[in-house]
């Protein structure tokens, strides 16, 4: 006959693969709810309503910096391969902002500078509300 484990109660051996099951069930949680968190889609064109707000980064030896700009004066419709002038800052600077995708996301979109490469650390215009301009809207 087995000896009970003062250190242990009755219903230890159930418990572990409880905790198991939870703790498997939150992290296929947090990996569904990061997908859906991202449910933006890739456009060719949009037209917009108003300003865009420019993220403007800079790669340094080490690190990588970012600076925001409000009220950025945007075209009414942009769309992938478009380079369009852009005028920031508070004494104004003008370049040409090459558009290489779109995530349209609702009426939030953002245009991007790069195919592809971290969304954080990339040149990006915010705009909302903007629409989708591609066929069959």
């Amino acid at each position: 006959m087995a000896r009970a484990d003062p250190m242990r109660g009755a219903g230890s051996a159930k418990v572990m693969p409880l905790r198991i099951q939870i703790v498997g069930l939150w992290i296929s949680a947090s990996i569904c709810g990061a997908a859906a968190a991202d449910q933006s889609k890739v456009v060719k064109a949009v037209t917009l309503e108003g300003p865009g707000i420019l993220t403007k980064c800079r790669g340094w030896l080490v690190t990588t910096s970012c600076r925001t700009y409000h009220h950025i004066t945007l075209p009414s419709r942009i769309a992938v391969g478009d380079t369009i002038r852009i005028s920031f800052g508070s004494h104004p600077k003008e370049f040409g902002f090459h558009v290489a995708r779109i995530d349209f996301n609702g009426q939030q979109c953002a245009i991007f500078s790069e195919a592809e490469g971290d969304r954080q650390l990339t040149d990006k215009i915010n705009v909302a509300p903007c629409y989708s301009a591609d066929k069959g809207r």
